[in-house]
């Protein structure tokens, strides 16, 4: 049986150009794409928009992002403060977990055929913001179990 499509949805912007305990919450607009809806529909359809895609039906849920600047390096789920009660009062049958996806912009400029001569101050931190970013999407998702088959997941465009 399928499990309530998410209500409560945040995304965690994360900047290697910001400290690391610094992150912008933003409240994404929901499109909700089933198994049986063709896939093409969950490509961004502007430049600069990104996609990400909440599977939110599995026993451990997941996000993906579609888009090519934008990473995702985790996902919590955690019970939406007040939303058990609100529910309960108003009897919707919404789904009272709140999915904060965490992302990661990628910040790199595209480079010129013929870069000018950097410091080597420059390429040592340009070095490490790039590892960043890498041990940070190679660390979501952690568990081997997420490889299985999707039913629903839900369309975000962050």
């Amino acid at each position: 049986m399928a499990s309530r499509p998410p209500f409560y949805v945040l995304v965690a912007h994360h900047s290697t150009s910001q400290p690391p305990s610094s992150n912008n919450l933003r409240h994404p607009a929901i499109q909700y794409h089933y198994a049986d809806d063709p896939p093409l529909t969950v490509l961004p359809e502007h430049p600069g928009e990104h996609v990400l895609v909440l599977n939110y039906d599995d026993p451990v849920p997941t996000a993906q992002s579609v888009s090519d600047s934008l990473i995702v390096t985790g996902l919590k789920v955690e019970e939406a403060p007040g939303a058990a009660a609100a529910s309960a009062e108003e009897n919707d049958g919404k789904n009272d977990r709140m999915f904060i996806i965490e992302t990661l912009r990628d910040e790199r400029p595209p480079t010129p055929p013929h870069e000018e001569r950097k410091s080597a101050n420059a390429i040592l931190t340009q070095f490490k913001r790039r590892n960043q970013m890498i041990r940070d999407a190679l660390r979501y998702p952690s568990d081997s179990k997420l490889n299985s088959t999707l039913s629903e997941h839900t369309v975000l465009d962050a």
